[in-house]
């Protein structure tokens, strides 16, 4: 009993370390004001979506258009959501809907892409994103 009192009491001092913390994204993927299931969210280094993107290093939307990424690295990131109309795991121009976090351009409509900066156990939650786009 005494080594398992032993083992809690160092869990518990671990887990208050800065360093045993895992830093999650989190926010909600909806297209028209209804959520997109089955998106997949990633994080991206560039602004830029290039045909035959893999699509395997992300997260899923549930039901609720809502998306958690964990385990998040240190860095800065764009995040892009995509649904993958023909399920090849690829982004696909001209048939796969993506849509970016970021703000809304007031002349053009479009979402304007957003760098999002990620430090060691700092959570960033909202970040959604409301409008998904094909290109043509």
């Amino acid at each position: 009993m005494r080594k398992f009192l032993g083992l809690i009491s160092i869990f518990m001092i671990i887990s208050g370390c800065e360093w045993f913390k895992e830093t999650t994204i989190s926010g909600t993927v909806t297209n028209g004001g209804e959520p997109v299931s089955g998106a997949i969210v990633l994080l991206l280094e560039s602004d830029t979506l290039l045909a035959g993107l893999s699509l395997t290093n992300g997260s899923i939307t549930n039901s609720n258009g809502r998306y958690e990424i964990v385990r998040v690295e240190p860095g800065n990131y764009y995040i892009s959501a995509i649904k993958d109309e023909n399920g090849n795991l690829q982004y696909d121009k001209g048939v796969d809907m993506f849509g970016w976090y970021g703000e809304r351009d007031t002349l053009t409509g479009l979402t304007i892409p957003q760098q999002v900066t990620v430090t060691k156990g700092n959570n960033l939650t909202g970040m959604d994103i409301d409008t998904l786009y094909i290109v043509p």
